[in-house]
Formats: structure tokens, C-alpha cells, sequence
């Protein structure tokens, strides 16, 4: 029987998949059991437990707004057409294509998301992060080994605790890093600058046909910090 609300227990580690067209749809993580699905103008026809233990919610056609609340340390899939899709509080492993609605994740394990014109917003991811957007701005805070793609959206990496690459046609990059880790950038025409602790010692290896280089670093060998580009201007610099 169709519903706006239901609820589901999981099996072993939680799970959870969800497949929507569009709307919102926001996840809610914190200390629970059980799942709870609450929809607005639309009905939730039922929610399966697979044999793996995977929760789905199965949706009608014309759902606009899905809330979820999980348990703690849930890994979810959400795969959309146009959805923005927010996660409050701390998850497992998350992974999350639309089309082009925004993404903001609040804190997981690991994380890999998708949007081909929303912006996205990681606050904290504990290992590895990756994101994709093609004009949305990629914002990420604290995050392990992080790989980030955009084509004119700009990229900004606050924390990087782990190896990073970026790659950008036109959008700016800014990296900040946490200790000896190696970064990657590559750039056609956007300003990159990339942040170290003032204790690194990185090897450059900076390259641009037209834009200005500036390393402010003292050279040594703990990293590679490795940048490319056609005419934007690169500046390495001691946190």
C-alpha cells in the first residue's frame, strides 16, 4: 500500500539505495536502528530488504522530495536525473550521480560523487574522496587521497591528508595540504595555487607556456608537487 512514510530495519552493516528523477533528497545519519522514509507530495510504494542486505525505497513516478533517516555509518548509493541530494551527519561509503543537481556531503568514510552541472560541497571525507562536476564549483574541506575533475568549474581542496589530483579546462584551483603528500594539477587556463606546511620540502615540477611560476618553497625531496598548464599562472607557497 502507497505511503509518505515507512520504515525498514537493515541487515548486518546498513545500506541503502535510492533511485530518484527529481526534487531533493536529504539523508539524515545519526544514533538509530532502523531506516525512516518520509516523502512530501508524493508516495512511497513499498521498501525492500535485498539478500545482501541492501535497503531501497521503491518510489512513484512523480516523487519530488525523499528524507531519509539511517542509522550511523550508513553506506548509500543515489543515483538521479536532476535531483540535489544533502547527507547531514557521518556515513560510510557514499557514491552519487545526477545530472545536474547540487551535492553536499557532510562527513564520510569515503565518498565518490558525480554531477555533470551541479556545484559540490564535501565538508569532511577520512580517506579516499572523488569528485566530478563539469561547471559546478567542487568545494572540499578535510579529506584523505582526493581526486578532483571539473571542466569550468573551479576546485578548492581546504585539508588534503593524502595524495591529490586535480584537473580543470578553465575553472581555478586551490590546494591546501596537511603534510608530505604529492599533488598533481592540470589546468588549461586557470590560476592555480597550491598550499604546503611551511616544514615541506617539495620537489616542483611547474610548467606553463604563458602564465607566471612562482615557488615559494624550500626545494628538498618529502613531496612532488607536480603543475600544469597552458596560460594560467601557478604560485606554490609554505602554509
Amino acid at each position: 500500500m502507497a505511503t509518505g512514510r515507512a520504515t525498514a530495519m537493515p541487515v548486518g552493516r546498513p545500506r541503502l539505495r535510492i533511485a530518484t528523477r527529481s526534487g531533493t533528497v536529504r539523508l539524515v545519519a545519526e544514533e538509530r536502528a532502523d531506516f525512516v522514509f518520509e516523502t512530501r507530495k508524493a508516495w512511497i510504494v513499498g521498501v525492500h530488504v535485498g539478500e545482501d542486505g541492501v535497503v531501497w525505497p521503491e518510489l512513484d513516478k512523480d516523487s519530488r522530495s525523499l528524507e531519509v533517516r539511517c542509522p550511523r555509518g550508513t553506506s548509500v548509493v543515489v543515483g538521479a536525473e536532476s535531483a540535489s541530494v544533502e547527507f547531514d551527519g557521518e556515513f560510510g561509503h557514499v557514491s552519487v550521480s545526477t545530472g545536474s543537481g547540487s551535492i553536499r556531503l557532510d562527513r564520510a568514510e569515503s565518498a565518490d560523487l558525480r554531477s555533470r552541472s551541479g556545484g559540490i560541497h564535501v565538508e569532511g571525507c577520512g580517506e579516499r574522496c572523488r569528485v566530478s562536476t563539469q561547471s559546478g564549483k567542487a568545494v572540499i574541506g578535510a579529506a584523505g587521497a582526493t581526486e578532483v575533475d571539473t571542466v569550468s568549474g573551479s576546485i578548492v581542496l581546504a585539508g588534503a591528508a593524502g595524495g591529490v589530483r586535480a584537473r580543470s579546462a578553465s575553472g581555478s584551483v586551490e590546494v591546501r595540504t596537511t603534510g608530505k603528500h604529492d599533488v598533481a594539477v592540470e589546468t588549461l587556463s586557470g590560476k592555480v595555487l597550491v598550499r604546503v606546511p611551511c616544514e615541506v620540502k617539495p620537489a616542483p615540477a611547474l610548467k606553463s607556456l604563458s602564465g607566471k611560476r612562482v615557488f615559494g618553497c624550500e626545494e628538498g625531496s618529502d613531496c612532488c608537487v607536480a603543475v600544469r598548464t597552458m596560460s594560467g599562472s601557478i604560485e606554490v607557497v609554505p602554509d
